[in-house]
């Protein structure tokens, strides 16, 4: 019985699994897979791009770069699924390896804590591999600002997005989104991020991110400053440059109380990004009450997810 039981509910308890070790057996970074695959992706958009050439030939180039990328690495992965004993360990496997949560949020605690400690330096060595942007010249309020905006953005697409295409359609739709947001990532490190040759990614990410983003942000708003939030989505969220981290920003900014947003430099050129709230600067200590509302949304998703599936098993 108990095995019919585990057969009946073995995609449900493989996704568990993997959610478990991502969070307490999370790879480290030196052998992680999307390690090799970021270095593959980014040399082959200093291969493809050619900033001379014409908007047109750039929004061509990166078109079809990215998308022969997928096509081989999807067509490869659908075989090994096709030839597997157990293709659900295999899906629950790529769940696992396209989730991040768990490294991000150790790096912004131990950031956190060097902030406290007045060591700039250190906490700007070890934010620098996460960000596309310059942070040689950040002040201590601006490291803490950097790293809670790339905790909600991460977390939000390399976790809540990836479960979000995993749970309504599938391992490969999520690992193919997943993809995506590493060729984006990749290309970002030696690309100005108003360069055309970004533009046909990014808008293939925003359409794909303008739901699961915007669920996760109306989240938090409910979880604390709901009003807030709302008034900050109106007269922030829908002006910032992209228009669903502006979403996420706004809400997390009137939930913990900070500002959020404003100019950053990207090869030594300033970009005059929108600030986000008039609150005062984030502190080192807002980095934990940032995450502790990420956690609280993620708790509320993942009960509701297990409500589902004992409202199926009944039916």
């Amino acid at each position: 019985m108990l095995l019919n039981l585990v057969q009946q509910h073995l995609d449900f308890i493989v996704f568990i699994l993997a959610l478990l070790a991502e969070r307490f057996l999370p790879l480290v970074s030196w052998y992680h897979p999307n390690i090799f695959l970021t270095a593959v992706f980014r040399a082959l958009g200093k291969r493809v791009f050619r900033k001379s050439e014409p908007a047109s030939y750039q929004y061509l180039s990166s078109s079809l770069c990215f998308t022969l990328v997928i096509l081989v690495i999807m067509t490869l992965v659908v075989l090994l699924l096709e030839f597997a004993y157990y293709p659900e360990l295999l899906a629950g496997l790529i769940l696992y390896l396209s989730l991040e949560w768990r490294s991000v949020e150790s790096k912004a605690l131990r950031i956190a804590r060097l902030v406290k400690q007045n060591q700039k330096s250190t906490a700007r060595e070890l934010l620098k591999p996460l960000l596309a942007r310059q942070v040689d010249k950040l002040s201590g309020p601006g490291l803490c600002k950097a790293i809670m905006e790339t905790l909600i953005l991460r977390v939000a697409r390399h976790y809540f997005s990836v479960i979000f295409f995993y749970l309504l359609f599938g391992p490969m739709a999520a690992l193919a989104y997943r993809l995506l947001t590493l060729i984006h990532q990749a290309w970002r490190k030696d690309i100005m991020p108003n360069s055309p040759f970004l533009k046909s990614l990014s808008w293939l990410l925003y359409i794909l991110e303008w739901l699961p983003t915007r669920i996760l942000a109306l989240t938090i708003a409910a979880s604390k400053a709901s009003k807030l939030s709302i008034h900050y989505i109106k007269h922030y969220g829908r002006h910032f440059y992209q228009i669903n981290s502006g979403w996420l920003l706004s809400c997390c900014s009137a939930s913990v109380g900070v500002q959020l947003g404003g100019p950053a430099i990207y090869q030594d050129t300033r970009f005059d990004k929108m600030r986000i709230g008039t609150e005062r600067l984030p502190q080192a200590d807002d980095i934990t009450v940032l995450i502790n509302r990420l956690n609280q949304a993620r708790g509320f998703w993942l009960l509701v997810i297990f409500g589902i599936e004992i409202i199926k098993t009944m039916l």
